[in-house]
Protein backbone atom coordinates (compact mmCIF):
# COMPACT_ATOMS: atom_id res chain seq x y z
CA UNK A 1 0.00 0.00 0.00
CA UNK A 2 2.69 2.35 0.96
CA UNK A 3 4.05 1.53 -2.65
CA UNK A 4 1.19 2.50 -4.16
CA UNK A 5 0.98 5.81 -2.28
CA UNK A 6 4.73 6.71 -2.76
CA UNK A 7 4.37 5.85 -6.92
CA UNK A 8 0.85 7.94 -7.21
CA UNK A 9 2.37 10.84 -4.94
CA UNK A 10 5.62 11.05 -7.85
CA UNK A 11 3.32 10.63 -10.30
CA UNK A 12 1.69 13.69 -8.81
CA UNK A 13 4.64 15.63 -8.34
CA UNK A 14 5.52 15.28 -12.13
CA UNK A 15 2.54 16.32 -12.88
CA UNK A 16 2.54 19.76 -11.07
CA UNK A 17 6.08 20.07 -12.11
CA UNK A 18 5.14 19.63 -16.05
CA UNK A 19 1.88 21.35 -15.54
CA UNK A 20 4.25 24.90 -13.76
CA UNK A 21 6.51 24.01 -17.07
CA UNK A 22 3.88 23.78 -19.64
CA UNK A 23 2.72 27.23 -18.04
CA UNK A 24 5.28 29.23 -17.86
CA UNK A 25 6.36 28.05 -21.54
CA UNK A 26 2.61 29.06 -22.77
CA UNK A 27 0.92 31.45 -20.89
CA UNK A 28 2.41 34.38 -22.93
CA UNK A 29 1.20 32.52 -25.81
CA UNK A 30 -2.57 32.13 -24.46
CA UNK A 31 -2.16 35.99 -23.44
CA UNK A 32 -1.11 37.09 -26.66
CA UNK A 33 -4.06 34.36 -28.56
CA UNK A 34 -6.69 35.79 -26.01
CA UNK A 35 -5.73 39.97 -26.79
CA UNK A 36 -7.19 38.84 -30.94
CA UNK A 37 -9.97 39.36 -32.17
CA UNK A 38 -12.68 37.36 -30.44
CA UNK A 39 -13.23 35.57 -34.07
CA UNK A 40 -9.36 34.62 -34.33
CA UNK A 41 -9.58 31.92 -32.42
CA UNK A 42 -11.88 29.95 -34.86
CA UNK A 43 -10.54 31.49 -38.17
CA UNK A 44 -7.55 29.80 -36.54
CA UNK A 45 -9.39 26.51 -35.93
CA UNK A 46 -10.79 26.35 -39.62
CA UNK A 47 -7.37 27.22 -41.12
CA UNK A 48 -5.68 24.26 -39.33
CA UNK A 49 -8.69 21.74 -39.82
CA UNK A 50 -8.68 22.30 -43.76
CA UNK A 51 -4.69 21.92 -43.54
CA UNK A 52 -5.33 18.90 -41.78
CA UNK A 53 -7.32 17.41 -44.60
CA UNK A 54 -5.66 19.45 -47.65
CA UNK A 55 -1.96 19.25 -46.81
CA UNK A 56 -1.54 22.45 -48.15
CA UNK A 57 -1.51 25.99 -46.69
CA UNK A 58 -3.48 27.56 -49.88
CA UNK A 59 -6.23 25.04 -49.67
CA UNK A 60 -6.18 26.13 -45.98
CA UNK A 61 -6.70 30.02 -46.36
CA UNK A 62 -9.19 30.00 -49.55
CA UNK A 63 -12.90 30.13 -50.20
CA UNK A 64 -13.71 27.82 -53.21
CA UNK A 65 -17.15 26.89 -54.84
CA UNK A 66 -17.73 25.08 -57.75
CA UNK A 67 -20.21 26.48 -60.63
CA UNK A 68 -23.57 24.96 -60.70
CA UNK A 69 -24.17 22.10 -63.46
CA UNK A 70 -24.77 24.12 -66.66
CA UNK A 71 -23.06 27.06 -65.95
CA UNK A 72 -20.69 28.24 -68.87
CA UNK A 73 -16.86 29.65 -68.00
CA UNK A 74 -18.67 32.49 -69.98
CA UNK A 75 -21.99 32.39 -68.76
CA UNK A 76 -20.12 32.91 -64.82
CA UNK A 77 -17.88 35.66 -66.41
CA UNK A 78 -21.05 37.79 -67.11
CA UNK A 79 -23.12 37.35 -63.84
CA UNK A 80 -19.57 38.16 -61.79
CA UNK A 81 -19.00 41.40 -64.14
CA UNK A 82 -23.03 42.40 -63.71
CA UNK A 83 -22.81 42.20 -60.29
CA UNK A 84 -19.44 43.69 -59.32
CA UNK A 85 -21.06 46.77 -61.11
CA UNK A 86 -24.20 46.92 -59.17
CA UNK A 87 -22.32 46.28 -55.64
CA UNK A 88 -19.82 48.91 -57.03
CA UNK A 89 -16.65 47.36 -56.66
CA UNK A 90 -14.44 48.13 -59.59
CA UNK A 91 -12.91 45.67 -61.72
CA UNK A 92 -9.53 46.42 -62.01
CA UNK A 93 -8.12 43.87 -64.09
CA UNK A 94 -8.04 40.30 -65.86
CA UNK A 95 -5.58 37.55 -66.41
CA UNK A 96 -6.64 35.67 -69.28
CA UNK A 97 -3.12 33.08 -67.71
CA UNK A 98 -4.55 29.82 -69.99
CA UNK A 99 -5.51 31.55 -72.78
CA UNK A 100 -1.62 33.85 -72.51
CA UNK A 101 -0.31 30.13 -72.20
CA UNK A 102 -1.94 28.92 -75.14
CA UNK A 103 -0.64 31.22 -77.30
CA UNK A 104 2.84 30.56 -76.11
CA UNK A 105 3.09 27.16 -76.01
CA UNK A 106 0.21 26.45 -79.29
CA UNK A 107 -1.24 23.75 -76.89
CA UNK A 108 -4.42 23.81 -75.10
CA UNK A 109 -4.93 24.45 -71.39
CA UNK A 110 -7.12 24.21 -68.47
CA UNK A 111 -8.79 27.35 -67.77
CA UNK A 112 -7.58 29.88 -65.46
CA UNK A 113 -8.35 33.40 -65.35
CA UNK A 114 -8.10 35.95 -62.73
CA UNK A 115 -10.74 38.54 -61.94
CA UNK A 116 -9.76 41.21 -60.01
CA UNK A 117 -11.63 43.73 -57.92
CA UNK A 118 -11.00 46.82 -55.90
CA UNK A 119 -13.05 49.24 -53.48
CA UNK A 120 -10.25 52.25 -53.62
CA UNK A 121 -11.35 53.98 -50.89
CA UNK A 122 -11.68 50.70 -48.47
CA UNK A 123 -8.01 49.89 -50.31
CA UNK A 124 -6.52 53.07 -49.00
CA UNK A 125 -8.05 52.93 -45.15
CA UNK A 126 -6.82 49.34 -44.84
CA UNK A 127 -3.45 50.68 -45.80
CA UNK A 128 -3.15 53.50 -43.63
CA UNK A 129 -3.78 50.77 -40.98
CA UNK A 130 -1.18 48.50 -41.75
CA UNK A 131 1.16 48.59 -44.88
CA UNK A 132 0.88 44.75 -44.89
CA UNK A 133 -2.83 44.44 -46.17
CA UNK A 134 -1.30 46.15 -49.60
CA UNK A 135 -0.48 42.78 -50.28
CA UNK A 136 -4.22 41.44 -50.09
CA UNK A 137 -4.82 44.09 -52.92
CA UNK A 138 -6.62 43.51 -55.18
CA UNK A 139 -9.24 41.23 -54.47
CA UNK A 140 -9.15 38.45 -56.70
CA UNK A 141 -11.18 35.85 -57.83
CA UNK A 142 -9.73 32.58 -59.74
CA UNK A 143 -11.60 30.92 -62.27
CA UNK A 144 -10.04 27.18 -62.63
CA UNK A 145 -10.62 24.26 -64.73
CA UNK A 146 -9.72 21.01 -62.91
CA UNK A 147 -8.71 18.05 -64.11
CA UNK A 148 -12.02 16.34 -64.56
CA UNK A 149 -12.99 19.50 -66.37
CA UNK A 150 -15.62 21.16 -63.76
CA UNK A 151 -14.74 24.93 -63.08
CA UNK A 152 -14.08 26.19 -59.69
CA UNK A 153 -14.13 30.12 -58.36
CA UNK A 154 -11.31 30.30 -55.73
CA UNK A 155 -10.63 33.63 -53.79
CA UNK A 156 -8.42 34.48 -50.42
CA UNK A 157 -10.39 33.93 -47.59
CA UNK A 158 -10.91 37.15 -45.75
CA UNK A 159 -11.52 35.86 -41.85
CA UNK A 160 -7.97 36.22 -41.50
CA UNK A 161 -7.32 39.38 -42.27
CA UNK A 162 -10.73 40.64 -40.53
CA UNK A 163 -10.41 38.59 -36.94
CA UNK A 164 -6.79 36.99 -37.38
CA UNK A 165 -5.57 39.61 -35.24
CA UNK A 166 -6.36 42.19 -33.02
CA UNK A 167 -9.59 43.77 -33.79
CA UNK A 168 -9.99 46.41 -36.11
CA UNK A 169 -11.09 49.69 -35.54
CA UNK A 170 -14.47 49.94 -36.17
CA UNK A 171 -14.56 51.88 -39.50
CA UNK A 172 -12.26 49.90 -40.55
CA UNK A 173 -14.08 46.80 -39.87
CA UNK A 174 -17.33 47.27 -41.24
CA UNK A 175 -15.83 48.36 -44.38
CA UNK A 176 -13.32 45.07 -44.56
CA UNK A 177 -16.93 42.87 -43.62
CA UNK A 178 -18.75 44.73 -47.09
CA UNK A 179 -15.77 43.92 -49.07
CA UNK A 180 -15.63 40.03 -47.94
CA UNK A 181 -19.90 40.07 -48.33
CA UNK A 182 -19.11 41.69 -51.93
CA UNK A 183 -16.73 39.24 -53.16
CA UNK A 184 -18.58 36.29 -51.87
CA UNK A 185 -21.63 37.89 -53.71
CA UNK A 186 -19.77 38.12 -56.83
CA UNK A 187 -18.76 34.24 -56.64
CA UNK A 188 -22.01 32.82 -56.06
CA UNK A 189 -23.23 35.07 -58.88
CA UNK A 190 -20.61 33.53 -60.92
CA UNK A 191 -20.76 30.30 -59.46
CA UNK A 192 -24.72 30.47 -60.26
CA UNK A 193 -24.52 32.39 -63.15
CA UNK A 194 -27.13 35.23 -61.96
CA UNK A 195 -27.31 38.13 -61.40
Amino acid sequence: MGFIRNLLAIIGLIALIGGGYAYSKFSGELDALNALDPGAKKVYLDMWTKLKESGTSADATVWKRALDEGVSAEDAAEAMSSVATELNIKAVGILPLSAEVEAKTDKKQRLLTIYQYCNPLTAMTMVEHSLAFSAYLPCRISMVEDKQGKIWLYALDMDMMIYGGKTLPEKLLKEAKTVKKVILDIMEAGATGEF
